[in-house]
């Protein structure tokens, strides 16, 4: 199957995204990142990525806003791969810096660790992604217990590092 779009076909998509684009105000996207639970430095750098915009022949396309929301749609539509892929980058990443970090062998089996790495990440996302197939709530259910989550762990790390000034 063939996915190439004529230029008309390429224009027309782009004006329909533009289109969506504009039904929401760089403001609206910053509030909603800041109330979807991300942190504010994430937000701001995110806010920072909307006011991108890109002339294309006569029009200005809001590059930055498109792209945003063409992930933030992807996330939705698929919150347990997103999620898997993140889990499986995390522990693909540490699997290997660890065998990196081997005196001698490691900078020899370092090309091989990247390319676990990779293979463990692309294997997070299958799984996320046939999670997502079988359980269609579910991704919501699990980003809200790893907010709350996250929210008691910042709390008590308040609370403990309260009164400890770095010097």
């Amino acid at each position: 199957m063939s996915y190439a779009l004529s230029p008309g076909q390429a224009n027309l998509k782009l004006a329909l995204w533009q289109s969506d684009a504009d039904q929401m105000t760089s403001a609206d996207v910053y509030a909603w990142l800041v109330t979807s639970g991300l942190p504010a430095n994430v937000a701001l750098r995110l806010h920072e990525l909307l006011t991108y915009t890109k002339r294309v022949g006569r029009k200005v396309f809001s590059i930055g806003k498109i792209i945003l929301l063409k992930i933030l749609e992807f996330v939705k539509a698929h919150p347990l791969l997103v999620t898997g892929a993140g889990i499986g980058a995390v522990v693909g990443a540490a699997i290997a810096s660890l065998i990196a970090s081997i005196p001698f062998l490691g900078p020899l089996l370092s090309p091989i660790a990247v390319l676990l790495g990779i293979t463990i990440t692309a294997a997070g996302a299958v799984i996320g992604h046939r999670l997502d197939k079988k359980f269609s709530g579910v991704g919501e259910d699990i980003f809200e217990v790893a907010r709350l989550f996250f929210d008691l762990v910042i709390e008590t790390f308040n609370l403990v590092f309260k009164h400890v000034v770095s010097a």
